[in-house]
């Protein structure tokens, strides 16, 4: 007998045929109590405008972290450390970090401190070819690994510092539904719905609960099956347990670059993971966790078992879960041989007929009056015959839509065709929950394709390598579709003026 029931907090736990699945997200970091305060603004590059959102970090004098924040929604800051000498960090995703120099902070304080943060970005563009794998550990992974990996815990160290105290008005919804494995019919959707205040709608085990007794867990008579949110995926008990390697990017997501994980070989007993994490070139924020279950049983062994997480990063700084699902195997039993003949020497066995698929996902987001994210209405599940399969990740990421795709060819000043180049495609975003930006590198023929972009807006597309850059090409809004041989001319950038 099917037992299902749906959390009030959004957890899921769907036990069917021995089945069990739930998603975990983000947990909040300890405060420093009891301490003298840092206080001031973060601020931009332009020194002026004011930036939420961003971590704050203090080192005392032998490198140890002592206290960090998040910038508020004015970009103030409060950090809570000893009298003492610190170094002061701002770090956010996609740039190199703001080194504010030694402070000397008195017993009662330091107050009124102007952070402005430098503009000097990560570029990601560069990484075309597969690395050799490095197993056990993120330190000595290369510096492409190192950046990716650094730029993904500081998004998560974002949201721990945010949980709980910045709350967001989320709507969310979780789903269960069957799909026969030969037909890939859908049959016993189910949606539940839910809203309220909140930085993490969707909630699981820790990190060293899925390190140390594996990703699938035969518990009596049920078999459980987990996936790891941010904070599990980017722990430390993570790395210490498997290989990476960078992967290039796809011709489904040329704006993305993956770091691809597997098991250590020592793990060959537990349950574990294996998969690629994606993250975008242009921003260097985490976008898409996909991944399968390794060591299973021969009986449920099937290609389709697995899952995903979707990750986006709202304007306040927040980031979220915004949609995952996990596909496990239900398991019904057969006839095989004489078994219809007394004595015929038959036998039954178990055949995965169909998955279980549950998962959750952010409809809507917002803080206050202000809209922030959100879904697709293609892609969200819904109640009836016409609802969507939300087994697989959406085609471009939670972040965008499926629209346009723009290619073509850059040429050198002297007529060549020029791989490496980077390519950009921007536009105003017509609310605070739209990406405003994609990015992509040319092949070794200097050829060129970005896809998700936008058809109603107006678009310009620039390329740059080092020095060398395009004039900026506009692109009228609806005259993008079916442009497929834009051509792209670098030159000397023009110099700032001193």
């Amino acid at each position: 007998m099917d037992r299902r029931r749906c959390a009030a907090d959004g957890t899921i736990t769907v036990r069917c045929a021995g089945l069990l699945a739930a998603l975990l997200s983000a947990v909040a970091c300890a405060g420093v109590l009891q301490a003298q305060a840092v206080r001031g603004v973060v601020l931009q590059p332009d020194s002026t405008t004011r930036a939420p959102g961003i971590i704050v970090v203090a080192t005392d004098e032998k490198g140890i972290v002592a206290a960090r924040t998040l910038s508020g929604d004015n970009g103030d800051f409060d950090l809570r450390v000893g009298a003492g000498t610190y170094t002061v960090r701002l770090l956010r995703v996609g740039f190199r970090p703001t080194v504010l120099g030694t402070m000397a902070v008195p017993a009662d304080g330091l107050f009124g401190v102007r952070a402005v943060l430098n503009a000097e970005a990560v570029m990601l563009s560069a990484v075309t070819v597969k690395s050799d794998n490095v197993c056990g550990t993120t330190e000595d992974v290369g510096r492409v690994i190192a950046q990716l990996w650094e730029d993904a815990r500081t998004a998560l160290t974002a949201t721990q510092l945010s949980s709980g105290t910045r709350l967001l008005d989320v709507d969310w919804q979780v789903f269960r539904f069957e799909m026969v494995r030969r037909t890939q019919r859908v049959t016993g959707r189910v949606v539940n719905a839910r809203t309220g205040a909140t930085d993490r709608p969707f909630v699981s085990a820790s990190a060293d609960s899925l390190a140390n007794d594996g990703y699938v867990i035969d518990e009596e008579r049920e078999r459980v099956f987990r996936a790891p949110d941010a904070a599990a995926l980017l722990s430390n008990q993570f790395a210490s347990t498997h290989c990476f390697r960078i992967d290039p990017p796809s011709r489904a997501h040329p704006q993305w670059v993956g770091i691809a994980f597997r098991p250590t070989e020592d793990r060959s007993w537990i349950r574990d993971i294996e998969g690629t994490v994606w993250i975008d070139r242009a921003s260097s924020e985490l976008r898409l966790l996909d991944f399968k279950y390794t060591n299973l049983p021969n009986d449920i062994n099937v290609p389709e078992v697995g899952g995903f997480v979707e990750f986006i990063r709202v304007a306040t700084g927040h980031w979220l879960v915004a949609r995952w699902a996990i596909r496990a195997p239900k398991l019904v039993r057969r006839s095989r041989g004489g078994g219809a003949v007394p004595g015929g020497g038959g036998s039954e066995i178990s055949v995965v007929e169909a998955m279980t698929v549950v998962g959750g996902e952010i409809t809507k987001a917002r803080r206050g009056t202000t809209p922030l994210y959100g879904a697709d209405p293609g892609l969200t599940a819904s109640d009836g015959l016409n609802g969507v399969k939300p087994s697989m990740p959406s085609a471009c990421g939670a972040a965008f839509r499926a629209g346009l795709t723009l290619s073509g060819s850059i040429r050198g000043g002297g007529g060549g065709r020029e791989s490496g180049a980077a390519v950009t495609v921007s536009w105003a975003p017509a609310a605070s929950s739209d990406a405003a930006r994609l990015n992509t590198v040319a092949d070794e023929k200097g050829n060129w394709a970005i896809g998700c972009v936008p058809d109603n807006v107006e678009l310009s597309v620039r390329a740059s390598n080092g020095l060398l850059a395009s004039q900026v090409l506009t692109i009228p809004v609806g005259a993008g579709r079916g442009l497929t041989a834009l051509a792209l001319e670098l030159a000397d950038a023009p110099r700032k003026p001193e």
